[in-house]
């Protein structure tokens, strides 16, 4: 007994003494050593050994795994949704290995991108250009701006296939930034075909809306007629409305974050959206803007879906006034925080615009309610008869370039207060500027119906709703 005290673990020691000893004496002097089945000596032992066995087992998996990982970062190529959020995990949790060190491209394209021979480069594959807005003479050196990256208009040289290129610095960039782009797709959200590690930044492709944001538009235009604003609502709630249906919370509603494309309004920049694995989400911290906050997200003592309903209700009121609310109440630079505010006067009714619709308040009061129990789901509103007007209150056009021409005729006329072959021959010499009144009122449809086709015209008579 004095050999098992010492511990050994020799396999031939061991078996040696178990030939010469007789296992009915050896459990005898266990029982009369631990009489109440306390075997508390060899718990640690135990408890060892698991661990280890633990330890070997996640080193093979580790092992295996790494392999996988340098196989991403290795090159550009095709993969699965699951191998650009692997690759995604792998950036975000070496980044800080990746400074001054990286020799060549690696990412993980899903469609639309064709990688040669692993590769795909700057310049000699895809080329990066500013983005110029076509309703907006704004100059070589725009570039619309994320929260940590700048957005580039992307062309492949091969298949002219034109892209939103979206660059996040590697240190800044978070899996969460391509997870609900990835894996869930809906014609309301800015499809993405792939991630790509050039040097120290990441490179986001995907679906282009060359039609710029909502909030580019109101900058340029200054507010928008009720007619575009249902067009824009309706878009912008199915692409909600199937978020919300697989509990995902946007977190980010706001016009600069809702994209034109040719035939349809887009969501964009999913980097602080969650998918809730309850009935409430419960936060660490404030996600956001703050001034298309809901209450209960400033609380920060949990919220569902209906959060995003709230900021799309104020993000409306910035269509109707061209200012976000609570600005004209409380400007800002005597506020530089809104949190209070909201919290204390939510919602910002007054802020609605004074031209506003009795159906278009009755949505907007439905989707600022205070309490989110009794706010409306995104299904809900895209049912509000604000968003089906009758056919007579709909615009008609033949020919979109034909309506934007007829526009900018009508609204000069009434401008200059001239007869129509004055005004006609000031518009052809280009001679008088565009004015405040024709910049503030410059047709949401018209611009998008440009971007469309280009002065192509629509043939077939107009649709008796909007799509």
């Amino acid at each position: 007994m004095e050999y098992m005290s010492t511990g050994s673990d020799s396999k031939e020691e061991i078996d040696l003494l178990l030939t010469d000893l007789n296992m009915s004496e050896v459990i005898d002097i266990m029982e009369n050593l631990y009489p109440g089945g306390d075997l508390a000596v060899y718990e640690d032992s135990l408890i060892t050994m698991c661990e280890e066995a633990n330890q070997n087992e996640d080193r093979e998996e580790s092992l295996l795994f790494c392999e996988r990982e340098v196989s991403f970062m290795s090159s550009v190529k095709y993969g699965t949704v699951e191998d650009l959020l692997a690759f995604a995990n792998q950036v975000s949790n070496t980044a800080k290995q990746f400074k001054g060190c990286r020799q060549q491209e690696s990412g993980i394209l899903l469609n639309m991108i064709t990688p040669k021979n692993g590769r795909y480069q700057i310049d000699s594959d895809v080329l990066l250009f500013p983005w110029k807005l076509t309703y907006r003479n704004i100059g070589s050196d725009f570039i619309p701006r994320g929260a940590f990256g700048k957005v580039y208009l992307a062309q492949d040289r091969e298949t002219k296939k034109r892209m939103a290129c979206k660059l996040v610095p590697v240190e800044q960039f978070k899996p969460s930034d391509v997870e609900i782009q990835a894996c869930f797709r809906h014609e309301n959200i800015a499809e993405l075909y792939g991630a790509i590690l050039w040097d120290e930044t990441i490179h986001l492709f995907m679906e282009a809306g060359e039609g710029g944001s909502v909030m580019e538009k109101l900058e340029s235009c200054g507010p928008m007629r009720e007619f575009e604003i249902i067009w824009v609502t309706k878009h912008i709630l199915k692409g909600l409305d199937f978020l919300h249906s697989k509990r995902i919370i946007h977190h980010d509603i706001k016009p600069s974050n809702i994209v034109f494309m040719s035939t349809k309004a887009v969501l964009v920049d999913f980097g602080l959206s969650v998918q809730m694995t309850g009935d409430i989400y419960y936060p660490k911290d404030l996600r956001g803007t703050e001034i298309y906050m809901s209450p209960e997200v400033i609380l920060c003592r949990g919220h569902t879906t209906k959060a995003d309903i709230y900021s799309m209700g104020a993000t409306i009121i910035h269509m109707q006034t061209g200012i976000p609310p609570w600005v004209n109440r409380y400007p800002r630079s005597a506020y530089p925080s809104y949190l209070y505010i909201i919290h204390k006067q939510a919602p910002p009714l007054e802020d609605i615009a004074e031209d506003c619709s009795a159906s278009m308040r009755e949505l907007l009061e439905a989707a600022l309610e205070r309490n989110p129990n009794h706010r409306l789901s995104a299904a809900d509103l895209l049912k509000h008869g604000a968003l089906h007007p009758p056919p007579e209150e709909q615009p008609r056009c033949q020919s979109l370039d034909s309506a934007l021409f007829e526009r900018k005729r009508l609204l000069a006329r009434k401008e200059l207060q001239l007869p129509e072959n004055i005004t006609d021959s000031s518009l052809c010499t280009g001679s008088v500027e565009e004015s405040d009144l024709l910049k503030r009122q410059r047709s949401l449809y018209i611009d998008l119906g440009a971007l469309a086709g280009y002065f192509n015209i629509v043939r077939g008579p107009p649709a008796l709703e909007y799509d």
